[in-house]
């Protein structure tokens, strides 16, 4: 896998409490950067998966009007405790 170097500019404040952290957890700043990047795709990327899915709920809704009752979601809700 080929990897690209990609530029970031930071006002001073941010590079050195960038630079002091990772002195504190004995890392890199590119370390501390690099884990934050991924950490914030990996957030927003379950955020859209989880709108998308929502969506297509939606659409599914629209389409056909299908609905779950209120008694029938307590009573799949109770059964989750259950032992049986």
């Amino acid at each position: 896998m080929s990897q690209a170097t990609v530029a970031v500019r930071l006002d001073q404040a941010t590079q050195d409490r960038l630079k002091a952290l990772g002195e504190t957890k004995d890392r890199s700043p590119h370390y501390l950067m690099k884990a934050a990047i991924e950490a914030f795709l990996e957030k927003e990327e379950a955020i859209e998966a989880e709108k998308a899915l929502l969506r297509d709920r939606w659409d599914k809704y629209e389409l056909t009007g299908d609905t779950i009752s209120h008694g029938d979601m307590k009573d799949w809700a109770k059964s989750l405790s259950s032992s049986e």
